[in-house]
């Protein structure tokens, strides 16, 4: 079973590949983050979960998620990260929760994949997304095939930076992960589009406009992916592309 969370649609391209590879089960962990209750998974092969890193980790809501979920009859799990940067030590994370869910651990490793996070930096435009994420393909199906011979799987040298940030993430996602600051310009048509895509439901539209609640995961759903460009974060994103690989591509 393949078990993914997206936020600009990178782990989902990386995560159906996976699945396409090992002729396996592609389950949506936004769906059932957004029913607010914890999931229970069942799968005779080895469970993938493939989640974009924060800040050199797997993100706190999602791994917070996976603890309170169950897992049956599957022994085996293998955590794929997809990030622009590194992965930090998300291993010794990702290795404590497969052993809180009774799970042998076969490895975590990382997908260079383009950068999402509009909020500090310039982002590969929507338009480029699908021919961005095709270069990561050759790295996706290696992951793929290592997994489907069983082998244990490890994090690149050149991805393995930046491990004083997995530490730290609970503190920057509890101190300066926050929607306070998203706001809807008159470009706004009123469509949905990022309530639908929050996977905490933070957002209700509020005579025809999105109203953002205090959950947030910065994981960029709602910005990215809004039709119009009508989303930003502060000033900071006014003038910035918006990177966003959709579920057709």
């Amino acid at each position: 079973m393949v078990i993914y969370f997206t936020g600009t649609g990178n782990s989902r391209y990386a995560a159906k590949h996976i699945a396409d590879i090992l002729g396996d089960e592609l389950v949506s962990l936004n769906e059932l983050m957004k029913t607010k209750k914890s999931g229970t998974f069942k799968s005779e092969k080895a469970y993938v979960i493939v989640t974009p890193d924060y800040m050199s980790r797997m993100p706190i809501p999602v791994e917070n998620f996976l603890k309170e979920s169950t897992f049956t009859s599957g022994k085996e799990v293998y955590f794929v990260l997809t990030g622009g940067a590194a992965a930090g030590n998300a291993r010794k994370y990702c290795e404590k929760l497969a052993a809180s869910k009774g799970l042998t651990y076969k490895g975590t490793t990382a997908v260079k994949m383009p950068a999402n996070y509009v909020v500090m930096y310039d982002v590969t435009p929507k338009q480029n997304a699908k021919a961005e994420a095709e270069k990561a393909l050759p790295a996706i199906e290696k992951v793929a095939e290592n997994i489907k011979s069983g082998k244990t799987v490890t994090v690149s040298e050149d991805m393995s930076g930046h491990k004083a940030f997995s530490a730290i993430a609970p503190m920057f996602n509890s101190l300066m992960v926050s929607a306070k600051s998203f706001t809807a310009n008159n470009n706004c048509i009123g469509c949905g589009t990022c309530a639908s895509l929050c996977p905490l439901n933070n957002i209700k539209l509020s005579n025809g406009k999105p109203a953002w609640g205090t959950e947030c995961m910065h994981c960029m759903a709602c910005i990215s992916a809004c039709p119009e460009k009508a989303i930003d974060y502060g000033k900071k994103t006014a003038d910035r592309q918006r990177y966003y690989l959709s579920d057709e591509e």
